[in-house]
């Protein structure tokens, strides 16, 4: 009982988490204004992408898909996509902060908004890794049940032999 209420706790953290990333990229709530072209620059910042264009299409939808993976942790016929997509995103945000730390670039990430911006990239790669080992946690359990829930009715071979 208590794994299950710390389960759900986890997974409503960090369900919680990518919901608030996502709409604080979307809109700045405490200026009230759109908070998308901030999020360009940010990513503009990590010098990694061969168009500014293709920068404005990931600030319009790169929120958008935090927050459906994020509620997506809350419902069950989709936990093992949404999991997945989650610690896909985190690998990802971890391995551009760690080029830009690399390369000697000042990056002020401002992935909780204007009001939340750090350039403490060791902090920040800190923060994605326990928030990647929340989402690999999540991702091992909910294969786990999905094993679980595929097994063969019939046997090991799935096949429907008569005796």
């Amino acid at each position: 009982m208590a794994g299950k209420v710390i389960l759900l706790a986890l997974r409503t953290a960090l369900a919680w988490t990518f919901v608030h990333a996502g709409a604080l990229k979307i809109w700045d709530f405490a200026h009230a204004q759109p908070a998308t072209p901030d999020f360009v620059v940010a990513i503009q910042q990590y010098r990694l992408l061969p168009s500014p264009d293709l920068a404005v299409l990931i600030a319009v939808y790169l929120p958008w898909v935090e927050i459906f993976a994020a509620l997506g942790l809350l419902v069950r016929r989709v936990q093992l996509g949404a999991a997945f997509t989650i610690a896909g995103l985190t690998t990802i945000f971890m391995a551009a902060l760690a080029s830009a730390w690399s390369r000697g670039l000042r990056i002020e990430c401002g992935c909780f908004g204007r009001d939340q911006i750090s350039t403490d990239i060791p902090a920040l790669l800190l923060r994605d890794a326990c928030i990647l080992v929340a989402a690999l946690i999540l991702l091992f359990l909910d294969s786990r049940a999905a094993a679980v829930k595929d097994r063969p009715i019939f046997g090991a071979s799935g096949r429907f032999t008569l005796p």
